[in-house]
C-alpha cells in the first residue's frame, strides 16, 4: 500500500459514521463460505458505507481498538426484532451477524464504558429472495387461478365430449329400437290379422291379445325411444307431451281437462330414466281415468317444491278402495317406477270422492 493510499484510507476510517480514529476500525471481516474478504473489499465497503449480503450469508465482522484499555463491547441491529437491544460481546470486538431476511439494517458497536455511545455504524443491505419480493404472493396466486381455470377448461371439454358420446348414443339406441324393434313388433301386428281372417273363432280372442299386446309394446317403445333421444332433454317439451296425451285421450272421452304447470325452465331437469318413467307414471295415470274412473274432469297440476317436481292428477270419478287388490299391476308398476330413479308416489283415493296421484321427483338445482 503506498502512502497515498494508506492517508486517504485513514482518512476514511476518521470520517466513517463520525467514528474517532482512537476507538473503533473495521478490521476484518470472514465469510463462512468464501474465507476472508480482501483487504480492497473492506476498503469498498467503508467507501460505500454498507455491507451488501445475499440470503442467508453468515458473515463475521472483526473490529480493533485503538486503545489498550480492555472495554465491555456490545451491538445491536436495528430493524432486527430479535437483535434490536444491545448484546454484549464482552471484552473481544468481534461479532458473527445473524441470518437476515431481506430488508435493509443497520449495525451498530458500543462500550458499555463509553455509557452506549454508539463506536462504529454500518448499514447492511441484505437482498430479497424472490419469495421475499412483492410480486412473488400475487405471482402464485395468479399461477394458481390460471392452473384452475385451465383444468376447468380442459374438465369441461372432457365434460362435453362425453356428453356428445353419451347422446350419440342414446341417438342409436333410439334410432335401433325404432327400426328393429318397431319393425318387428308391425310384422307380428300384419301376421295377425292374416291368421284372423283364417282362424276358428275360438282362436279369435286370442289374436285380440296378442293385436293388443303388440299395440301396447308399439306404444311403450315409442315412449321410450321419446325418452332416450336427447333432443327432448328439455323440460318445456316434457310438459307437451304430456299436455298433449292428456288432451287427446281425454277429450276423444269428453272429460274436461284442466293443465297447470307453475315451472317455466327450458333446462333439462329430469334424468332421462326419470323422464321416462314420470312420464310413463302419468300416461298410466290418465288411461285409468278413462278406463276406470268414471270420470267428468281432471286437473292436473305441477309445479316445483323443496328441490323436488311435484306432478299431481286428480279425477272427480268413483274412487275406489286402495286397500283393495285389484287384478293387474297397474298399482305396483307406479310404486316400482317411482322406486327406480328416485321418486316418490302417494295414491289417495275415496269411494265416490275421485282419485288423486301426487308424484314427486327429486332434481339437481
Amino acid at each position: 500500500m503506498n502512502f497515498k493510499t494508506a492517508i486517504t484510507f485513514i482518512i476514511l476510517l476518521i470520517t466513517f459514521n463520525g467514528l474517532s480514529a482512537q476507538n473503533l476500525r473495521l478490521a476484518d471481516i470472514w465469510h463462512l463460505q468464501k474465507g476472508d474478504f480482501k483487504k480492497d473489499s473492506i476498503q469498498k465497503i467503508l467507501e460505500r458505507n454498507s455491507l451488501n449480503l445475499k440470503y442467508n450469508e453468515i458473515v463475521t465482522i472483526q473490529f480493533q481498538s485503538s486503545q489498550n484499555q480492555d472495554f465491555i463491547y456490545q451491538y445491536r441491529i436495528q430493524q432486527a426484532n430479535d437483535f434490536a437491544q444491545w448484546r454484549e460481546l464482552g471484552t473481544s470486538p468481534t461479532v458473527q451477524l445473524p441470518t437476515l431476511d431481506g430488508g435493509k439494517y443497520t449495525f451498530e458497536i458500543s462500550a458499555k464504558e463509553a455509557n452506549n455511545k454508539v463506536l462504529f455504524s454500518l448499514p447492511i443491505n441484505v437482498s430479497q429472495v424472490f419469495w421475499q419480493e412483492w410480486w412473488f404472493l400475487p405471482s402464485m396466486v395468479f399461477y394458481v387461478l390460471a392452473i384452475i381455470g385451465i383444468g376447468a377448461y380442459f374438465f369441461s371439454i372432457y365434460n362435453l365430449r362425453q356428453k356428445i358420446k353419451v347422446e350419440e348414443i342414446r341417438n342409436r339406441i333410439a334410432a335401433d329400437l325404432h327400426d328393429e324393434v318397431g319393425s318387428n313388433l308391425n310384422s307380428i301386428a300384419i301376421f295377425v290379422e292374416l291368421l284372423r281372417k283364417k282362424s276358428p273363432e275360438d282362436l279369435k280372442p286370442i289374436l285380440d291379445r296378442i293385436t293388443s299386446n303388440s299395440t301396447e309394446s308399439v306404444q311403450l317403445m315409442q315412449d321410450t325411444i321419446w325418452a332416450i333421444q336427447a333432443k327432448n332433454d328439455d323440460f318445456q317439451k316434457f310438459i307437451l307431451k304430456m299436455r298433449g296425451f292428456a288432451t287427446q285421450v281425454l277429450g276423444a272421452k269428453n272429460i274436461s281437462l284442466s293443465f297447470d304447470n307453475q315451472v317455466v325452465s327450458n333446462k333439462n331437469l329430469f334424468t332421462m330414466e326419470q323422464r321416462k318413467n314420470a312420464y310413463l307414471i302419468f300416461k298410466e295415470s290418465v288411461n285409468n281415468i278413462v278406463k276406470h274412473a268414471q270420470a267428468s274432469k281432471t286437473d292436473v297440476k305441477i309445479w316445483s317444491e323443496n328441490n323436488q317436481i311435484m306432478i299431481r292428477v286428480e279425477d272427480d270419478g268413483i274412487g275406489f278402495d286402495t286397500n283393495e287388490n285389484f287384478e293387474g299391476n297397474g298399482l305396483q308398476n307406479f310404486e316400482q317406477r317411482a322406486e327406480e330413479c328416485d321418486m316418490t308416489i302417494k295414491i289417495d283415493s275415496e269411494i265416490g270422492k275421485g282419485t288423486s296421484i301426487m308424484l314427486s321427483v327429486m332434481i339437481d338445482v
